[in-house]
């Protein structure tokens, strides 16, 4: 094969001989269907799909079930095998209980530091001592709001 090239210099047309173009052979080119570039219709005309395990129903179905077994076993253990412990004490204690035993422990606390500093304890002490008395009118109040509170629901 040969190639026209302009020369500058020369008003000359030189003709020079491509040698790497002359060298080559025919060559059949592959189909497109067989190359590695090809990713459409199989010879059925249906898509090539693959498959896998993560978009099986199968998967699916086991993603479900592990979901309510594992939501089944906390309600079967909350609901029936765990035993009371504290905290369920503290929930499920009236709340004029939980105040004036939440104040005692301070004001213990506070005389404890007072003593340590080398100051008067007498009126934490005072303190201590009217917690009783608080205590029990809370109690009476929280009674005569649950008294209340069954009334109106005997009468709904």
């Amino acid at each position: 094969m040969w190639r026209v090239i302009p020369c500058l210099r020369s008003p000359f047309l030189i003709q020079i001989q491509a040698r790497g173009l002359a060298a080559k052979k025919n060559v059949p080119e592959p189909k497109f269907t067989q190359s590695a570039a090809f990713q459409g219709r199989g010879s059925r005309g249906m898509p090539q799909f693959k498959p896998d395990y993560y978009s099986s129903d199968a998967y699916g179905n086991k993603k479900v079930l592990s979901a309510l077994g594992s939501i089944l076993a906390v309600v079967i253990y909350f609901g029936f095998l765990r035993e009371s412990s504290d905290l369920d004490e503290i929930w499920n204690a009236p709340p004029h209980i939980l105040t004036s035993n939440l104040e005692r422990k301070m004001l213990r606390e506070q005389i404890k530091q007072a003593q340590e500093k080398g100051m008067d304890t007498a009126l934490l002490r005072a303190q201590l001592e009217y917690v009783d008395v608080k205590e029990e009118a809370l109690r009476i109040q929280f009674e005569q709001k649950t008294r209340q509170q069954e009334r109106r629901n005997q009468q709904a």
